[in-house]
């Protein structure tokens, strides 16, 4: 099935609440390059808005980029970080760095930015890759083999490569949203998708935007990532 612009949709798998995880590919049969993300955590809608916001302005035979725009549906409909099994998925991945401790959404001390409607705290799962998104992600990445992931999150604004992620590519993406770049995020982030990236040696960058107006993430952040998916 296509949509706008000849992007072809895929079932990747769903979700713990059954809902489907839709990755779209690029026209034809060509090889996949890269894998973009975004939705991950469902209190950062802006990441699956500017998704379908590149999925609109990428003419899906100018890329040989995948896209999945909402990698927690559950969360995303009820607006709340974890899946519907109160799992964070950017922790339940089989990381080394993998934990089964709980893990706090935002660093103790940070009111302003929790919601009556969620807790502070995250569980990573009963084991590692436990998670029916975590595992239809990782059969996505085994299947398509890309050469780079990026994964949108938000709000931190900055860009935090993986040690094998190629400079010149993380430095085009800073530059043209002016982001600084950190080997880190600068807080712990047991199983998350990056540490098992690194793990295996395949080049991530995770891309945090930070909190305003759509339109304004647009006019910043569109730029640079529509230049990365028409490379």
């Amino acid at each position: 099935m296509l949509i706008a612009d000849g992007w072809a949709h895929q079932e990747a798998g769903r979700s713990r609440g059954g809902l489907p995880l839709t990755v779209y590919l690029p026209a034809g049969a060509r090889r996949v390059d890269g894998l973009l993300l975004a939705g991950i955590h469902g209190e950062e809608p802006e990441t699956l808005l500017l998704a379908r916001r590149l999925l609109e302005r990428v003419d899906a035979t100018d890329t040989a980029w995948a896209v999945l725009p909402a990698a927690n549906p559950d969360g995303l409909l009820a607006g709340v970080r974890q899946n519907a099994a109160g799992v964070d998925l950017n922790r339940n991945f089989p990381a080394a760095s993998w934990g089964p401790e709980d893990s706090y959404t935002y660093p103790p001390g940070t009111p302003e930015r929790r919601r009556p409607h969620r807790t502070n705290r995250s569980s990573p799962g009963t084991a590692p890759g436990s998670e029916p998104e975590t595992q239809a992600l990782l059969a996505l990445i085994d299947r398509l083999e890309p050469d780079l992931i990026v994964d949108l999150h938000s709000p931190l604004a900055l860009v935090a490569p993986t040690p094998d992620a190629d400079p010149l590519v993380v430095a085009r993406l800073a530059e043209a949203a002016d982001l600084p770049v950190h080997p880190e995020i600068g807080s712990p982030t047991p199983g998350a998708l990056r540490d098992w990236c690194a793990d295996r040696g395949l080049p991530a960058i995770t891309y945090e935007v930070e909190h305003a107006p759509l339109p304004a993430l647009c006019a910043r952040h569109l730029p640079g990532l529509t230049a990365l998916l028409q490379t």
